[in-house]
C-alpha cells in the first residue's frame, strides 16, 4: 500500500548528489569517453577539474544510470549530448560539495585513513580472503591511477560525503500531519462506470476489401520498408594468435627465480589495535596514562579483544575486538611496521605514538607464504605469458591496420596480409541490429549517412578488433499491398476503433442523460458496466490510471477518461468515504515514517538546487 502512495505523491525519487562513499571508485572501462576531453577541464568553486576527474564522473554517472535502469542499461545509447550534460552536472555536483568540505577542514589525515580502511576492506581487491595490494595496485594503474592517487580519489570522496551528510537536516514531522495525510489517502469510494473494450471493439470491425484497398492508397507512407544494410568484416582474437607465441628456453627458470626472490621471505600476519585517542582527553599526558593502564591490564593477563571493545576509541574496529585485518606497509604508518617487526603470533606491542593517538598492537595471524615449486608455477606463468603476447600480438597488427586503412586497401587485401580465413558478413536494418555481437560505435558507422560503400574502418570491442566495410545499401521501397494486407487491416481497424469510441461516448453521455442507458449498452458485446464500492488509491479493481481520475473529483461528477491500455471508462464517482479515527490509529505510524521520508525529499531537492544554483562553474567546452 505505502509503495503506491510513495509514487503516487512523490514521483521519482531524487538522484543522490554524490555516491556513498563507503564504496569505492566504479571500475567501468569508460575511458573512450575522456579520450578527446582537453588536457584542462577548468575549474568548479576553485576546484581544478582533471581529466581523472572527468574519468570519475562519468563512472559514477553511468552506475546511477545502471541502479535505475538494471546492470544492462547502455549508456551509449543516450545522445552525445545528454551524456555530456549528465557527466557536466555530476562534476558539478562532486566538486561543489568538495569545495564545500575543504571549506570546513573535513579534507585531513583522519579522511585519508578511513580510505585506506575503505579500499582494505573493498573485496574487489580480495584474494584468498583477504586484501592483496598487487590486485589493489593493477586496478588502479589499469584507471590510470597510482596507489596514492587512488587513496587520494577516495579520501576527497568521503569528505564530500561528510559535508553532504552534515548538511541534510534532522527531519520532523508533527502528529497531526502524518494524521491529516492518513485521513485523505485511507479514504475509499464507491463508483459507477461503463466500460468500452477497445480490443472487442476492434475486434467487432470487419474491413471490405476495397477499404483496405483505399486505405493504402491513401498512406503508402506507413508502407515502406526499412533501410536495408549490407556490410562485412572480420575480427581478430587475441586467443588466435596464442599458436604464435614462442616461449624463450630461459623464460620459465627466470621467472621462476623471480617468483622465489619476491615470495621465499613474504610473511603475512594479521593484527588488531586498541586506540586511545588524544582530541577526546584534556592532555596527550592523560590520554598516555589510559593506554599505560590499558596496557598493565594486558600484563596482567586481560584479553585483548575484551579490551579493545571496552576501551578502544576507534569506532570502526571496537566492537570486533579491534581487529584491522591484514596488514601492509602502504595502508598503516610506519610506526605499526616497526612495533611489528619483532613480534610473533600472539605478542603485543610496546605503546605506539602517532600525531594523534595511542596504539597497543597484537599480531592475530601470523602466516608464512607456502612457495610453490617449479612444475607447480610453470603452467602459470607459461599461460600468463602466451595471454599477454597473443594480446601484444595482436595490438601489433592493429596499428598495422591503421596503415593499411590509410593506403585505401580493399577488405580482402587487409584479410589476406593478415592472414585472416573467414570474412562474415551481415544484413540488418536499423532496428535489427545486433548490439550484442557488435556494439553501438559499430552501429553508428554503418547506418550513418556519411558512410561510404568500400571504406573499411576498424573497432576495439572487448580485446578483439573488427574490422568492417560498407558493402551495399538497399533504400527503402514500397511494399506491395498483397504483401501488407494483414498490417492495412489492423491499422484500419485500429483508426476505425478510435473513431467509434469517442462516437460511443457521447452516445452514452446523451442515454445516460435520457435514461436508456442499459438498453443502449446492453446492444453492445463490447460495452459493459459494473458497480465497485469501497475502491482505494492502491486498488488493482480498475487501471491505476483511472482510480488516479476518480479521486480528483467530487462525489456527485462524472468523467470520461481512456486508459493506457485504450478501453474508454465513462465514470460516476457516488459516494466518498472516510477512515474513522480507529482505523487512522491503525495506520498513524507508518504514515509518520511517510511524512518524514516526505519532508526529507524536498529538503534533498533544495539542497540539490542550491548546489547548482550557486556553484561556480568554468568548465571549457568538452566534447567526445
Amino acid at each position: 500500500m505505502m509503495d503506491s502512495l510513495r509514487n503516487f505523491l512523490t514521483g521519482p525519487r531524487l538522484f543522490i548528489v554524490i555516491a556513498a562513499c563507503t564504496l569505492p571508485f566504479v571500475f567501468l572501462g569508460t575511458s573512450s569517453l575522456a579520450t578527446n576531453t582537453p588536457t584542462s577541464l577548468g575549474s568548479i568553486n576553485g576546484e581544478n577539474i582533471t581529466q581523472g576527474d572527468f574519468q570519475i564522473a562519468t563512472n559514477f554517472a553511468i552506475q546511477k544510470y545502471k541502479n535505475i535502469y538494471g546492470e544492462n542499461f547502455d549508456f551509449n545509447s543516450l545522445s552525445d549530448e545528454l551524456q555530456m550534460d549528465i557527466i557536466k552536472q555530476e562534476l558539478i555536483a562532486q566538486k561543489t560539495l568538495l569545495s564545500g568540505a575543504r571549506s570546513l577542514g573535513l579534507i585531513n589525515d583522519h579522511t585519508k585513513r578511513e580510505a585506506k580502511k575503505t579500499i582494505v576492506a573493498n573485496k574487489s581487491f580480495w584474494i584468498d580472503d583477504s586484501f592483496d595490494e598487487g590486485v589493489f595496485e593493477a586496478q588502479a594503474n589499469a584507471n590510470g591511477f597510482t596507489k596514492d592517487e587512488y587513496v587520494n580519489q577516495i579520501s576527497l570522496l568521503l569528505a564530500s560525503e561528510v559535508y553532504r551528510t552534515a548538511i541534510n537536516p534532522y527531519v520532523f514531522s508533527s502528529n497531526e500531519e502524518a494524521k491529516d495525510i492518513a485521513t485523505v489517502l485511507e479514504q475509499s469510494i464507491d463508483i459507477n462506470f461503463i466500460k468500452i473494450d477497445s480490443s472487442d471493439l476492434k475486434n467487432s470491425i470487419t474491413n471490405t476489401q476495397e477499404e483496405l484497398k483505399d486505405f493504402y492508397d491513401s498512406n503508402e507512407l506507413l508502407f515502406y520498408s526499412d533501410e536495408v544494410r549490407t556490410f562485412q568484416y572480420f575480427v581478430l582474437n587475441s586467443k588466435d594468435y596464442k599458436d604464435r607465441v614462442v616461449i624463450p628456453n630461459d623464460y620459465l627458470q627466470s621467472a621462476y627465480d623471480n617468483y622465489l626472490l619476491n615470495n621465499q621471505n613474504k610473511t603475512e600476519i594479521r593484527i588488531s589495535h586498541i586506540m586511545i585517542d588524544k582530541s577526546k582527553y584534556e592532555s596527550s599526558e592523560i590520554a598516555y596514562k589510559k593506554i599505560q593502564d590499558i596496557n598493565n591490564l594486558l600484563l596482567d593477563g586481560s584479553d585483548f579483544s575484551s579490551l579493545a571493545k571496552q576501551f578502544s576509541d576507534d569506532i570502526v574496529t571496537k566492537d570486533i575486538g579491534g581487529d584491522l585485518e591484514y596488514f601492509d606497509n602502504d595502508t598503516f604508518p610506519i610506526e605499526f611496521s616497526d612495533a611489528l617487526n619483532e613480534l610473533g603470533l600472539d605478542d603485543i606491542s610496546k605503546i605506539v605514538e602517532l600525531s594523534d593517538s595511542y596504539h597497543l598492537l597484537k599480531i592475530t595471524e601470523y602466516n608464512k607464504y607456502q612457495v610453490e615449486s617449479f612444475d607447480q608455477m610453470s603452467d602459470i606463468f607459461t599461460n600468463e605469458l602466451i595471454e599477454s603476447e597473443s594480446l601484444a600480438l595482436m595490438r601489433d597488427d592493429y596499428d598495422s591496420i591503421d596503415s593499411m586503412l590509410l593506403a585505401d586497401n580493399s577488405l580482402t587485401n587487409v584479410a589476406d596480409t593478415l592472414e585472416v580465413a573467414e570474412i562474415l558478413a551481415e544484413t540488418t536494418t536499423l532496428n535489427n541490429f545486433n548490439l550484442t555481437l557488435f556494439n553501438q560505435n559499430i552501429k553508428d558507422y554503418i547506418f550513418s549517412p556519411d558512410s561510404e560503400i568500400g571504406t573499411l574502418m576498424s573497432f576495439d570491442i572487448n580485446d578483439s578488433i573488427f574490422v568492417i566495410s560498407l558493402a551495399e545499401i538497399n533504400p527503402p521501397s514500397l511494399i506491395a499491398f498483397d504483401d501488407v494486407t494483414n498490417e492495412v487491416n489492423n491499422l484500419l481497424s485500429e483508426n476505425k476503433t478510435e473513431s467509434k469510441k469517442l462516437l460511443l461516448a457521447d452516445e452514452i453521455i446523451e442515454a445516460k442523460e435520457s435514461n436508456t442507458v442499459v438498453t443502449f449498452t446492453s446492444a453492445y458485446d463490447f460495452i459493459s458496466s459494473d458497480t465497485f464500492v469501497d475502491v482505494k488509491r492502491s486498488s488493482s479493481l480498475l487501471p491505476q490510471e483511472i482510480i488516479y481520475e476518480a479521486f480528483k473529483i467530487k462525489s456527485g461528477n462524472s468523467f470520461t477518461s481512456v486508459a493506457n491500455n485504450g478501453d474508454t471508462y465513462i465514470v460516476d464517482l457516488t459516494s466518498i468515504n472516510y477512515p474513522s479515527k480507529e482505523q487512522i490509529d491503525d495506520v498513524f505510524e507508518e504514515y509518520k515514517k511517510f511524512s518524514e521520508d516526505r519532508y526529507l525529499n524536498l529538503f534533498n531537492q533544495l539542497i540539490s538546487n542550491d548546489i547548482f544554483n550557486s556553484s561556480n562553474v568554468n568548465l571549457n567546452n568538452i566534447v567526445f
